[in-house]
């Protein structure tokens, strides 16, 4: 009983610690982010409206890459580009925040290396930008897609996901900063997930035998789940079930990693 209270505990602290945090420092919250999208933007013609466009410009090239040069609406027919495009943009989402996660402490030293600074506010800060972003070009897509209906629900898509990522996020900065060759191998390790998750092909293209594993991708649960949601199917109980169990696997031992770890990343970097 007691060990089930500890988890518990530690499963409701490393969700509510972080968000807390950013919380109760929202002026420190607000000043970061005004920070971002000044750095972001800065010296360019149009401004605040580079966030916005480089996802859409992707989303373009992906359209003319596998619709106009593969021709794959043509021999999979009108679905395939919605399926792509349905998968794809969370993924982009999903492959920036871990990305940038490895590096996070590195990122913000300057912040928090000679004065107290709300560390804990770091992993919810990393998700904001990204989440604001790509919700918004991923409704407008969905509404294009789908219509009204499923560009409502793909307003759920982002916020879900990045708080399934919550555990990856906790894990990753604390192996960007001991472990350095983490952060170059990351992206490799992305780019691997990415063709081994059905989001560039449907699943029914991979070998018979293949398909079989996927169960063991929870990546490919992700993307199973983000296509239920947007397109009003009902979601696998099982699907449901493995995602919620990684997640709890993960999401202690992280957090107690990721709180442990704060001590001496000050002396580390």
């Amino acid at each position: 009983m007691q060990t089930s209270h500890n988890y518990l505990n530690n499963v409701l602290g490393g969700i509510l610690v972080p968000i807390r945090t950013s919380i109760k420092h929202m002026s420190l919250m607000q000043m970061l982010i005004k920070r971002e999208i000044v750095t972001r933007t800065s010296g360019t013609v149009l401004g605040i409206l580079w966030p916005l466009l480089q996802p859409a410009m992707q989303v373009l090239g992906f359209w003319f890459l596998f619709d106009v040069v593969y021709g794959m609406r043509q021999n999979r027919g009108p679905s395939y580009l919605e399926f792509l495009l349905t998968g794809m943009l969370p993924w982009m989402c999903l492959s920036e925040v871990l990305n940038r996660a490895a590096g996070m402490f590195r990122e913000f030293s300057s912040l928090y290396h000679r004065a107290p600074f709300p560390i804990e506010m770091l992993p919810v800060f990393i998700m904001i930008i990204p989440a604001l972003v790509y919700a918004l070009v991923y409704g407008l897509l969905c509404f294009y897609m789908f219509g009204f209906i499923a560009s409502v629900k793909s307003l759920l898509v982002l916020p879900l996901l990045l708080l399934w990522l919550l555990p990856f996020t906790l894990l990753f900065s604390v192996l960007g900063v001991f472990m350095r060759d983490f952060t170059q191998v990351l992206p490799f390790l992305l780019m691997l997930a990415l063709y081994c998750t059905p989001i560039l092909y449907f699943p029914d293209m991979l070998p018979t035998q293949a398909q079989s594993w996927l169960w063991l991708n929870p990546f490919a649960d992700v993307m199973t789940c983000i296509h239920a949601l947007v397109q009003g199917s009902t979601i696998d109980a099982a699907t449901g079930l493995r995602l919620l169990l990684v997640w709890l696997m993960l999401l202690v031992p992280s957090w107690h990693i990721f709180r442990r770890s704060l001590p001496h990343i000050r002396e580390v970097l």
